[in-house]
């Protein structure tokens, strides 16, 4: 797992990153349809100037472009410009989705990567358009499709790692959401009842959320760490997800843990 991944579970121990991603969570429980989740989502984007994001389709099981949006806002002029020249079959940021789930911004990808004169024409005409930094985040479905989520903002981004754990983990928050409201194509929020977690493993989770390690969970509930580890491990599973930080997302939509 690159350095980037970790980036949620690192600085979920942060208060006022933990704060501010729970407030998110907690609200999204309280709409009942896209167009709310949307007006949510852009409130707790405006400290980030980010006012255009869009959940879409990025590709089909057979890695096939798609591009068909779910829900969020979009820069129509831009969109279009975006089509008419064919630029997603020369976005390298696009295509790096296909093999990372890490979530990345215009200029941090810029720097990192080695980009031709047709891949740097993008963002020369983005900025154009008044779009001069973005986020992006893709998510591997178990079809082998993948979705995306990109923000896009008028000026810089803020390059700490703190602001992009945050935008990770209201992306994730947003996703879940668009799934329990039915959003996203061919995918039910229904909960399979071989999911349900065990009261051991919903203690574990819940002081996880608090900030706390394995060990520290461990001298909570007088328990070895080998033992939480063990848990957590379970409750992963049951969930169908691969780290603990998304193991609490899921709980937490679920009502099983208290943001």
């Amino acid at each position: 797992m690159s350095a980037t991944a970790k980036l949620s579970a690192q600085y979920m121990a942060d208060p006022g990153i933990r704060s501010a991603v729970y407030a998110f969570a907690e609200d999204s429980f309280r709409v009942s349809n896209g167009g709310q989740l949307d007006d949510l989502m852009r409130q707790h984007l405006s400290p980030f100037d980010l006012a255009t994001f869009t959940f879409y389709v990025a590709t089909d099981a057979q890695r096939r472009p798609v591009a068909a949006k779910i829900s969020g806002t979009s820069n129509m002029e831009w969109r279009r410009h975006y089509d008419a020249n064919n630029f997603a079959d020369i976005d390298d940021l696009l295509h790096s989705g296909l093999t990372s789930s890490a979530p990345t911004t215009w200029g941090r990808f810029r720097q990192e990567h080695v980009l031709d004169r047709s891949q740097r024409r993008i963002y020369d005409e983005a900025a154009a358009f008044g779009l001069r930094d973005g986020f992006y985040l893709p998510l591997h479905q178990p079809d082998g499709s993948m979705l995306g989520i990109s923000m896009m903002a008028k000026q810089a981004m803020p390059a700490d790692r703190g602001t992009l754990a945050i935008l990770h983990m209201l992306s994730l928050y947003y996703a879940f959401a668009a799934e329990r409201l039915e959003l996203i194509p061919g995918k039910r929020a229904e909960v399979d009842a071989q999911s349900e977690l065990t009261k051991r493993q919903i203690e574990c989770l819940q002081w996880i959320a608090a900030g706390k390690s394995s060990w520290e969970v461990g001298e909570e509930l007088d328990l070895s760490e080998y033992t939480v580890n063990e848990h957590l491990a379970a409750a992963r599973k049951r969930l169908g997800v691969k780290t603990t930080t998304q193991a609490v997302v899921q709980a937490v939509l679920r009502g099983l843990v208290r943001p």
